[in-house]
């Protein structure tokens, strides 16, 4: 009796998926699409956003069939680099984007299929930013900046003093009083930039000695740092969790949104400007779907769905025009010149500086 009971569940199981695959056949006879990119980086309609897959699938018939998420661009890069998965989307940032072309792991996008390409500001392309340099291999998708979240009450009870006296740049991160109450980057690249531009250096040193310098001040700001982590900074820095972090620009208009104790500072070093952009592995197997999907994403009020979810900004003009003001005109997402004047973009460094930076970070960590 149990193994004609298994028998029959198991030709029920079987059934049923073969109803389903003829069901999903049915609702998306245009196939399917593969997507590894950011964590709540796209409208999901909570908060009252847009289901912005959702409407990608009922307008081409497209079904999303996997949609996974990453933290870094290293453990991006790491699980395409095994061959263990393959996708057909994926949102890196732009030094990522330019190690992806020089390994050959990205291809080419017929940019004539991205019809709203034409949305795109000239000065979030890699032709202008340099990680992209024929535009051929991305599409922006956002761009912000790097900056301080703190919560200024615990630091003035820490200290002592007023918390604009505190934190004024990365030097910050290096403040004693401060030990155990702040966060850093997980990811190397992030952390030994904060480094190179709390000693004054480029983002995008090679010299020997500027590494080995930002590398001693990584290794002395240890003790300091209460955990390196990367989305939880969120969580923690809005339930008061620690007095200050590094944090990107549209992660600190949430988290301030969630959290009224919490501040933004622009590092007086300067800092660094990033854009994520929207790229085909070389082994994706639905290559029409995913340019149908990027100039999904480049129409102007999906755009503008994006962008109001995640607060980075957007570099799609028509998008921009429909954002709420509240968004539109905050100096966190859109900063004046004289921020921008200040900011690197990360560039493509020699695989030999790529590996002594990683070594080191993981010394460093471990």
């Amino acid at each position: 009796m149990k193994k004609l009971i298994s028998v029959i569940l198991f030709i029920s199981i079987i059934v049923g998926c073969l109803g389903q695959t003829g069901c999903d056949n049915e609702k998306y006879p245009n196939g399917e699409i593969k997507i590894f990119c950011w964590g709540e980086y796209i409208a999901d309609g909570t908060f009252g956003s847009l289901d912005v897959i959702n409407e990608f699938e009922k307008e081409t018939k497209i079904r999303v069939s996997v949609f996974s998420t990453f933290d870094s661009n290293e453990q991006m890069y790491a699980k395409l680099k095994s061959n263990s998965a393959s996708y057909d989307i994926i949102m890196p940032s732009d030094y990522m984007i330019s190690r992806l072309i020089a390994e050959d792991m990205i291809q080419k996008i017929n940019i004539s299929e991205i019809t709203n390409y034409n949305q795109v500001m000239d000065r979030c392309k890699g032709s202008v930013c340099g990680y992209d340099p024929t535009d051929e291999y991305s599409v922006p998708y956002s761009w912000g900046t790097l900056g301080l979240v703190y919560n200024g009450p615990l630091i003035e009870q820490l200290t002592g003093q007023s918390a604009n006296e505190i934190v004024k740049g990365w030097d910050a991160l290096w403040n004693k009083k401060l030990a155990k109450e702040m966060f850093m980057f997980i990811n190397s690249r992030d952390s030994f930039g904060i480094a190179e531009k709390y000693l004054g250096y480029s983002l995008n040193t090679t010299n020997v000695c500027e590494l080995k310098n930002a590398y001693n001040a990584l290794k002395e700001q240890k003790p300091l740092v209460q955990a390196y982590i990367m989305d939880e900074i969120f969580d923690k820095m809005e339930n008061n969790e620690a007095a200050i972090a590094p944090a990107y620009s549209g992660d600190i208009i949430t988290m301030m949104n969630e959290n009224d104790k919490l501040s933004y500072c622009f590092p007086e070093q300067g800092s660094n400007i990033f854009v994520d952009g929207i790229c085909i592995p070389k082994n994706a197997k639905n290559i029409q779907n995913a340019h149908k999907f990027i100039d999904f994403l480049c129409k102007p009020n999906i755009a503008a769905a994006n962008a109001q979810y995640i607060s980075y900004s957007t570099p799609n003009v028509g998008a921009w025009e429909k954002l709420d003001d509240s968004l539109k005109y905050n100096k966190i997402a859109y900063p004046p010149d004289e921020i921008i004047n200040k900011c690197e973009t990360y560039m493509y460094l020699p695989p030999s500086v790529n590996s002594y930076i990683e070594s080191s970070w993981t010394e460093i960590r471990n």
